[in-house]
């Protein structure tokens, strides 16, 4: 039997939680039963979230009728998702790394961990804990950062003032992207240097 354990901030309702629904209803088989008793064949999912509103997810999730809700662990809903409005990314890693510490000591024989949006749970797992098991990351990126600076694929300066600006903006961005470029840099050496 096979255990896939899913790692999701907050089953709110959105694209990501989507995309965590439908692989665990996937995962899942047909009738929660395996119709020719071939044990090996058949799934068993947990969802672990920080933050589950009844009010606010997909019906597949809703406490008590969803057919998913008796899958689903809310664990750490008492970690802040910010402090006075501020260190909200520390915050989130905070969760991700509880949920993933809570879901590996409830469920440690599980074969798979799929994670999502923030990797920080992924280290723990396989340098603290060396887990055996598969474990997937999946991050999507919003869709308006891929257009911020252009509609349809074009360049939006139609005259001499938008020229002007564009050539602005396109100095702050080649300095945002040599930034990010030096982070990535650093980042990267930090990563290998603990996984050498």
């Amino acid at each position: 039997m096979t255990h896939v354990v899913f790692i999701h901030l907050d089953l709110g309702i959105g694209g990501a939680e989507s995309l965590v629904i439908n692989l665990a209803k996937a995962t899942l088989p047909i009738n929660n039963k395996d119709t020719n008793n071939n044990s090996s064949s058949s799934s068993t999912i947990s969802i672990y979230t920080t933050h589950c509103s009844p009010s606010h997810c997909y019906d597949e999730v809703k406490p008590p009728s969803g057919p998913l809700s008796p899958h689903v662990y809310i664990r750490g809903s008492w970690i802040p998702r910010s402090i006075s409005s501020h260190f909200t990314a520390l915050c989130s890693s905070i969760r991700m790394l509880y949920l993933t510490y809570r879901a590996y000591t409830e469920h440690p024989d599980a074969d798979v961990f799929v994670m999502d949006v923030l990797p920080t749970g992924i280290p723990y797992l396989i340098l603290w804990k060396n887990v055996m098991a598969g474990v997937l990351f999946y991050c999507h990126f919003p869709d308006k950062l891929l257009t911020r600076d252009t509609v349809n694929g074009e360049e939006c300066c139609t005259t001499t003032t938008d020229s002007v600006n564009c050539l602005n903006e396109r100095e702050k961005i080649a300095g945002v992207k040599s930034v990010l470029t030096r982070m990535k840099t650093w980042y990267r050496w930090c990563l290998d240097a603990v996984e050498e």
